[in-house]
């Protein structure tokens, strides 16, 4: 049984529209299906993405950033794996069946998979590693999507049964989650990075890189063609840009919109751009002063120009959101919501009505995107006509993570969207969720979460899922304005890469995708 997220395509803003004309003759937009055929084996590629902390490890817990899902999909396999156009695909299960009421749930496991130790992989193994994110004590950034699960057990050596505890329609996608990977049972050391993966562990410097070699097991016969694959922390923008000018750096994410275009004119360059679901959120939190106070971050959403921000940030590179996470091609989007636009007198009158004096702080810094600074810039003026006094902290890059994120009042976060609308509501807004990062509880949203994930009528569960981001919408603590298209940035020689999922960079799937054209 097989699932396929249906992704239409993204209005096109005339601005951004134009600029592509422009640059047709160098700028490559990439949505062709590679020819696996032609793929070449061997030589060596480094990936350069922001997002590393010295704090990092190769516990598949621990796992935050797009940085950390590229070196997660390097050495290890999930249960299954988002594909070409969005499709859903078996990876380490490969098949998967439920009972009508989309409670108990079997997957039949690939055999004769081995871990980079020799160890051939089993159901235990299967059963031990999404465990690992499962309990009260749990820290794993996915234990929201497990909280729903019941009891995960073995059936045989080659099948596993997930009992959920209310009905999830959307189980296969949620084992997709890049924190879900498989390791041998037992593991309590994770330093080694043994997986099930294209690479094998080379060298790992928390902050600084991730270098593996080719897993010559490997059992994908068309991934994992180069010999050697770095994936490194670079967080300054301008040495990401520099070093794939020069040829040091082979794929580099983060790429700065207003920089894009002007790579058109490198032959030696492509530029990938896809629309995709991440966003860039001013982030409230809801649990403590001075945001507890549902007319202050009404306020802060009314006084953000969100067309003013895509065109002088992202460049065109993108599209106006409405306060909640669900992006216009999701087939659960809530289209007849109003959009929400600027208006400094209205945000003006909730500010009054909130009580609010003084300065706010808004934290920002380019760990989350290139443009968090100007971001953050634009904000404080368009508040500043409503009568909102802000001051920026620019916050820097290493660590920004573990000591900013989820810890102040009010900063610009980065969310990098799900692969249904469901598991990126769990992950972000049910009331204890780990990375609920706006300490938003409602008992009212959760239970009709619950209720949307086990929903088979989709005429239902749409009305739902609609409903849940009106209150999102309505009384969140995000300020959603945008949604980013995944844009990033290749030698011309990289091969094998296509746009798949939420993320960018291929899904952050390029090291065991990529090959070198010679």
């Amino acid at each position: 049984m097989t699932d396929r997220v249906h992704i239409s395509p993204m209005p096109i803003r005339r601005r951004r529209f134009l600029a592509g004309v422009a640059a047709a003759g160098g700028l490559a937009v990439v949505g062709a299906r590679p020819a696996w055929s032609a793929a070449q084996r061997g030589g060596r590629l480094v990936i350069a993405e922001a997002g590393g902390a010295s704090t990092d490890s190769l516990d598949p817990r621990t796992l935050t950033s797009r940085y950390h899902a590229l070196i997660g999909y390097a050495f290890g396999n999930c249960l299954t794996e988002i594909g070409r156009d969005n499709a859903l695909i078996g990876e380490l299960a490969t098949s998967w069946d439920s009972s009508p009421d989309a409670v108990n749930w079997t997957f039949e496991l690939r055999r004769g998979v081995e871990f980079h130790d020799g160890r051939t992989m089993t159901s235990e193994d299967v059963v031990y590693s999404l465990d690992l994110h499962r309990g009260p004590d749990s820290k794993s950034g996915a234990k929201g999507l497990m909280d729903g699960i019941a009891d995960i057990r073995t059936d045989g050596p080659n099948r596993i049964s997930i009992t959920m505890k209310t009905p999830n329609a959307d189980v296969p996608y949620l084992v997709s989650d890049f924190h879900l990977l498989i390791v041998p049972a037992g593991t309590t050391d994770f330093g080694a990075g043994i997986g099930t993966g294209a690479f094998r562990l080379e060298s790992f410097t928390p902050g600084e890189q991730y270098v593996g070699t080719r897993n010559e097991n490997y059992w994908k016969e068309d991934r994992g063609h180069l010999d050697e694959v770095e994936i490194a922390s670079v967080s300054d923008n301008a040495a990401r840009l520099n070093g794939l000018m020069t040829g040091e750096l082979g794929i580099i994410g983060r790429l700065d919109p207003k920089t894009a275009s002007l790579l058109g004119s490198n032959p030696d360059v492509t530029v990938h751009d896809s629309p995709g679901p991440g966003h860039r959120p001013l982030l409230m939190l809801c649990d403590r002063s001075p945001f507890e106070n549902p007319d202050l971050r009404m306020a802060m959403k009314l006084a953000v120009d969100r067309d003013q921000i895509l065109d002088n940030v992202l460049n065109g590179y993108g599209s106006i959101a409405n306060d909640h996470p669900i992006p216009p091609f999701d087939p659960f989007h809530a289209s007849d919501l109003p959009q929400r636009r600027y208006d400094p007198d209205k945000a003006a009158f909730h500010y009054r009505k909130s009580g609010h004096t003084g300065t706010l702080k808004l934290h920002a810094s380019e760990a989350t995107h290139a443009g968090a600074i100007d971001q953050a810039a634009l904000i404080r003026e368009t508040a500043a006509k409503a009568g909102m006094s802000i001051d920026i902290v620019r916050e820097p890059a290493d660590g920004f993570w573990s000591n900013v994120w989820r810890k102040v009042e009010l900063m610009i976060g980065a969310w990098g969207g799900r692969p249904t609308a469901d598991i990126m509501l769990s992950t972000a807004y049910k009331s204890d969720a780990p990375w609920n990062d706006t300490a938003w509880h409602r008992p009212q949203f959760d239970e009709l979460l619950a209720s949307a994930r086990g929903e088979t009528d989709f005429a239902k569960r749409k009305q739902m899922y609609h409903d849940l981001q009106v209150m999102i919408h309505e009384d969140g603590g995000a300020c959603v304005p945008f949604f980013i298209n995944n844009l990033y940035a290749a030698r011309s020689n990289v091969m094998g890469l296509f746009p798949s999922g939420a993320f960018s960079i291929s899904g952050t799937r390029a090291a065991e995708r990529a090959w070198l054209a010679s």
